[in-house]
């Protein structure tokens, strides 16, 4: 029974559902105060490329958090590619946090493509669920929604908190300003669940160039905590996806996405 249990693993990692792609916020190399600033929505697996451009108008909620504070919105302007694009000017220097939330959408998998989207973004406490429920052959009726934010830092000095939550029903939080470390540092984050720290989250990161599969994981703490490796100078995304079930009559899971990126100085 284990050995089987063991090679329908690897089987169904071979079979990653096509539809389960992260969307990325992604911060322009370099931007300026006083001027419009471009943030893109890029939507894949192979960070930070995009398979297709997002309608940045048809997202639920856009979110702008200036230096100082004050919340606003940023403006839904359009496609380029595809590559879809969130615009806002940038009064101050200082850090700005941008992010969205995606529209929930319904989706029916079948069953080896659902088991092998638990395996691959690190659920395997549901496939273990399904198989104790001898359910490992029924697919999967899930909701499912995401929740991106990119970090800019504009010029130099000037205020703004990384550190901050954005209120996002999930999110990653850095603990540290990501912007002050190196590369061979840790950046120590806490994940957000409805406000609350998220235990035993499977958290991945990826720099350009690390292809489909994330460069590592590491899960949560009892607080929500985990520290992620800086390797390298330039962009990174680090990633979540987490899993409820609520058992609606409309699906049975709900997945919740989430993305925190940013640029490595």
């Amino acid at each position: 029974m284990t050995t089987r249990l063991v090679f329908s693993l690897v089987l169904f990692l071979s079979v990653l559902p096509a539809w389960g792609h992260d969307l990325w916020l992604l911060p322009a190399e370099s931007v300026t105060a006083g001027k419009p600033i471009l943030v893109r929505a890029n939507v894949g697996m192979d960070f930070p490329r995009s398979e297709h451009a997002p309608d940045p108008a048809l997202f639920k909620r856009r979110l702008l958090i200036g230096p100082d504070g004050k919340e606003g919105e940023p403006k839904a302007a359009g496609k380029d590619g595809k590559s879809g694009l969130l615009e806002f000017e940038a009064t101050k220097p200082g850090i700005y946090i941008v992010g969205v939330e995606t529209q929930p959408k319904l989706i029916t998998l079948k069953a080896d493509a659902f088991n092998a989207y638990l395996i691959d973004d690190g659920l395997p406490h549901i496939y273990r669920l399904r198989h104790k429920e001898k359910t490992l052959d029924q697919p999967g009726r899930e909701r499912y929604s995401k929740y991106p934010k990119a970090l800019v830092r504009v010029g130099n000095g000037g205020g703004g908190d990384p550190c901050k939550p954005a209120g996002l029903l999930l999110e990653i939080v850095p603990l540290r300003d990501p912007f002050a470390l190196k590369p061979g540092n840790a950046l120590p984050v806490r994940v957000l669940f409805r406000g609350k720290p998220l235990a035993d989250a499977n958290v991945g990161w990826q720099h350009p160039g690390d292809g489909n599969v994330a460069r590592g994981y590491v899960r949560t703490d009892d607080k929500g905590q985990a520290h992620i490796p800086i390797a390298r100078p330039g962009l990174m995304t680090i990633r979540l996806t987490h899993m409820t079930r609520p058992k609606a009559k409309d699906y049975e899971w709900e997945s919740f996405w989430t993305t925190l990126t940013f640029r490595v100085p």
